[in-house]
């Protein structure tokens, strides 16, 4: 009679647990690449609260989706959540794969055993089909970041020196420069002198492609090359406007890379977003010179979120700073008007 109390009791629990959810699987119909493909989607956490209806996010927009989506939305809502944010709250659109050599990679190689050379019709369903869909679906802030690794990285970098930019940053892990003997390189040079870069970030992880390898293949060394001369190139040339930032990772191989160098990546896109809490509920001016600093280095007029400037209002209130919290929820409603509930949050 015990075993089947604590069976039932059990069977209650199970039964009435809630399901955690990160995100939803889309689908989209491609007349560029003639296929259905489907994308993963993660929305901030009170991206449904009526309470911040009028606000818009910048989208990350992520290669190899199904591989990283898990691990790109922790960190995302991490960095960009509490008193101390150090990125905005953000959309995550995660592109599944369905021939990836062969979109990914810009030329076609034909002694290869698989598919090559699909980057520029890629190219052109991501920014004529998804991004389309995308920004009708979803309150999305036109401020894009694409985030690819290796072959993800080879394609990101390629877009980032387009004459055209489709994204506002590019988060690029150990791109896989040797592709063709290194054809990206080859036009890397004319690019750096011609275009203003302005408006632009590129964060450029570098992993010790030799040194963690007991013994180094052909495909290692070119790889090390590639990037070496594609950074000293950079370094040399620095592009007129660019936001430019690189990083070795000394104790890190091609895929062990990935983790450490996507915070770092996310993290320097916004350098300058982590405003010190304790200053501002002291000196709400803090609020719009920071944020003036920040538009003025990644070329984009940034603006406080207002879930942010609403757990800042309410922890100035409990530290007693009850008028510069009215302040800040003044500026609050400035910025967000649509956000009728605001109106009442000093009534008594």
């Amino acid at each position: 009679m015990k075993i089947l109390f604590y069976t039932l009791c059990l069977f209650s629990i199970f039964s009435n647990a809630q399901k955690i959810e990160i995100g939803t699987i889309e689908k989209i119909q491609s007349t560029i690449l003639n296929e259905e493909r489907e994308y993963w989607v993660s929305l901030p956490e009170n991206y449904a609260n009526e309470k911040y209806e009028s606000q818009k996010y910048p989208v990350v927009y992520l290669l190899d989706g199904e591989k990283y989506f898990h691990t790109v939305t922790g960190m995302v809502k991490n960095l960009s959540n509490g008193y101390y944010p150090q990125i905005p709250e953000c959309i995550v659109i995660a592109i599944k794969n369905t021939n990836r050599s062969r979109d990914l990679t810009p030329t076609i190689v034909t002694d290869l055993s698989y598919e090559s050379g699909g980057a520029d019709k890629f190219e052109a369903f991501i920014t004529d089909e998804l991004i389309p869909q995308v920004n009708n679906n979803y309150n999305t802030l036109d401020y894009k970041i694409l985030i690819g690794h290796s072959f993800g990285g080879l394609f990101a970098f390629n877009l980032a020196f387009k004459n055209i930019s489709s994204f506002n940053s590019y988060i690029v892990l150990d791109p896989s420069l040797w592709w063709d003997n290194n054809t990206t390189l080859q036009k890397l040079e004319h690019t750096i002198k011609t275009k203003d870069f302005r408006g632009t970030t590129l964060f450029f992880a570098n992993a010790n492609s030799i040194g963690n390898q007991k013994e180094p293949s052909k495909q290692h060394y070119a790889h090390f090359e590639a990037k070496k001369t594609s950074l000293k190139l950079l370094g040399d040339n620095l592009p007129k406007n660019l936001n430019f930032y690189s990083k070795y990772y000394k104790d890190e191989d091609h895929g062990s890379v990935v983790l450490p160098s996507l915070i770092d990546g996310l993290r320097t896109v916004f350098e300058g977003f982590r405003i010190n809490v304790k200053e501002l509920i002291k000196n709400p001016s803090l609020l719009e010179q920071d944020y003036q600093l920040l538009s003025d280095k990644i070329g984009f007029e940034f603006k406080p979120q207002s879930t942010y400037l609403d757990r800042v209002v309410d922890l100035a209130l409990k530290q007693g700073e009850k008028e510069n919290a009215e302040i800040l929820h003044n500026l609050n409603k400035k910025l967000y008007p649509q956000n009728t509930y605001l109106e009442h949050k000093f009534e008594l």
